[in-house]
């Protein structure tokens, strides 16, 4: 009998979503584009700011750009009021230790955090 590995789902998931993510990088190439202004199908300007934040020697950048991201598709999937959980930041601990225990997860997780340093992920709608 064949188990349902979650962890595998969500790693092939985002694998998949890097992949197309690292494409759409290719394809779009270098155009150049005024300073603060994100063109589609790339990081939103609050987000990208938020990310650009992010000191450039600090060990964790990866990590707290994949913690900006997965708050900004929660909250726009679940809402604003998210971000008044007492709890929320806890979740977000957790779903980031989660993805941190599967190997292939982590890897995933690891170059989207590349891609979203560099601008070149999808904003959230």
């Amino acid at each position: 009998m064949t188990t349902i590995d979650p962890s595998s789902q969500v790693a092939l998931a985002l694998q998949s979503q890097v992949a197309a993510m690292k494409e759409r990088g290719k394809a779009k190439g270098s155009a150049a584009q005024q300073p603060g202004s994100a063109p589609h199908g790339t990081v939103s300007g609050t987000l990208a700011q938020r990310m650009q934040a992010i000191a450039p020697d600090d060990p964790d950048r990866r990590q707290k750009a994949v913690r900006l991201f997965l708050q900004a598709e929660m909250v726009r999937e679940f809402g604003d009021a998210l971000l008044n959980d007492p709890q929320f930041g806890t979740m977000l601990d957790a779903v980031q230790e989660q993805m941190a225990r599967d190997e292939k997860t982590a890897a995933a997780v690891s170059a989207l955090g590349e891609l979203l340093l560099a601008g070149k992920v999808a904003s959230p709608r």
